[in-house]
């Protein structure tokens, strides 16, 4: 293999700051308190979030752990195939695909989020930027991940329309 995937490390580095940032919060707030990092601008404000990202699908619990575990098998599933096999056997990607980094992310993401939910029953959510829902590391890494994987399809549907 000449060039290292590294999006393999992605999905750990980005899971592990996740569940880090969310103990330091759980240690020093609970539920509704903040601290104005930049008044009126950026806040820590602690809310334990029964929805999706952004607090969408509020008290849909069960549902968000089942498509949570679904994706991040798929994905896992989708990039150990690319890493160690690809589509035929002994196939692997020697060259990995900006794709691969983006959907890492989208697995960290899901899998910090559903860690949650099974241990608490709901998303511990912290970033408040007073404009937007409040959220966490592993929603930011979800919305990089599908930026990303937007942009890659998008990328490669011009470079493959330029042959």
């Amino acid at each position: 293999m000449g060039r290292r995937p590294f999006f393999i490390f992605i999905a750990p580095v980005v899971f592990i700051l996740d569940r880090l940032s969310k103990i330091v919060i759980q240690k020093n707030f609970s539920e509704g308190q903040g601290l104005a990092v930049f008044p009126g601008i950026f806040h820590l404000t602690r809310v334990n979030n029964s929805g999706a990202a952004f607090g969408a699908l509020k008290d849909a619990g069960n549902f968000l752990i089942v498509v949570s575990a679904l994706s991040v098998v798929v994905i896992t599933v989708y990039l150990c195939r690319e890493l160690f096999g690809g589509r035929r056997a002994g196939q692997g990607s020697q060259d990995p695909a900006f794709s691969h980094y983006a959907w890492a992310f989208v697995a960290a993401g899901a899998a910090g989020n559903l860690y949650d939910r099974l241990r608490f029953g709901y998303v511990i959510d912290f970033l408040d930027f007073r404009v937007w829902p409040v959220f966490n590391i592993a929603d930011t890494s979800i919305c990089l991940g599908v930026f990303f994987v937007l942009l890659s399809f998008l990328w490669r549907r011009k470079t493959e329309g330029t042959r």
